[in-house]
């Protein structure tokens, strides 16, 4: 009895010592951080517990480094439309509960570099130019900054965003040139194929669903070898019933589009 009683006290003072500190913790144990199923972010302590760093409404956008340990979150600057999305306040978070802070005049874009040691952040200044800034993860301190060039080319590695740099690895010259040419061709001529009066079923030879808002007589799809080509397509049922659900394999095309460009959109 006497046993129990130590460790229900023992507890309790855990407890107690936890909410002191400001930073709720969770008893669990991991070596990483975490998101919760509530959104709410956590790092690891030394020991391995969770400390919760942010509730779910507090980030516009959380982003985990490569090291598994630290912790970007974007804090909205405002609650006005044009604000909710824009961010001047970086907060990250690191292993046992340290949080740093950096701060822009402008909105700004940013990105972990070198595993989530640094952190790289562009804004634009009152003066309309850009200023890119390499800072120290773990002291939130500047380590190098640059006013962007206006070849972006120009720019160091870790200042070019993700997109640049997937822009700058994809191969060029002549012959691979020509053969996108001639793919693009072959594009046009297999869409080409498919013509009201056909279908649903024909269309799925060479097109697939694509995610957002639908019903069953209209719908966008997506090439199957590339789902930035789409077309948007209207139907007739294949039935009498009419309804504007369950689509049907053998649903009538009553119109489809010129093909487009569009980034992909996910439900």
């Amino acid at each position: 009895m006497g046993k129990q009683i130590l460790v229900n006290f023992l507890v309790i003072v855990a407890l107690a010592s936890a909410h002191g500190t400001g930073q709720e913790e969770k008893f669990e144990y991991t070596k990483q951080a975490e998101l919760a199923a509530d959104g709410s972010i956590y790092v690891s302590s030394d020991e391995g517990k969770l400390i919760k760093m942010a509730d779910a409404a507090h980030c516009i956008e959380a982003r985990f480094a490569a090291d598994k340990q630290t912790v970007g979150c974007s804090v909205s600057r405002g609650s006005k439309p044009e604000e909710i999305s824009q961010s001047l306040r970086l907060e990250i978070y690191l292993k046992n509960g340290q949080k740093r802070i950096i701060e822009t005049e402008m909105p700004m874009d940013w990105h972990f570099w070198n595993d989530g040691q640094q952190v790289a952040v562009y804004s634009r200044l009152p003066n309309g130019k850009g200023r890119c800034a390499l800072y120290d993860a773990a002291s939130a301190r500047v380590i190098e900054e640059l006013t962007e060039p206006s070849d972006e080319s120009l720019l160091p590695e870790w200042a070019k965003g993700p997109a640049q740099i997937q822009d700058e690895s994809v191969p060029m010259g002549e012959e691979l040139a020509r053969e996108r040419t001639k793919w693009i061709a072959k594009v046009l001529r297999q869409i080409a194929k498919i013509e009201p009066g056909m279908k649903r079923k024909d269309l799925l030879t060479v097109f697939t669903t694509e995610g957002g808002l639908s019903i069953r007589f209209q719908r966008t799809y997506v090439y199957s070898e590339c789902p930035y080509i789409k077309v948007n397509v209207r139907f007739k049922a294949a039935n009498n019933e009419g309804e504007g659900s369950n689509e049907d394999r053998d649903d009538i095309i009553e119109t489809i589009s010129q093909p487009y460009l569009g980034w992909s959109v996910m439900d």
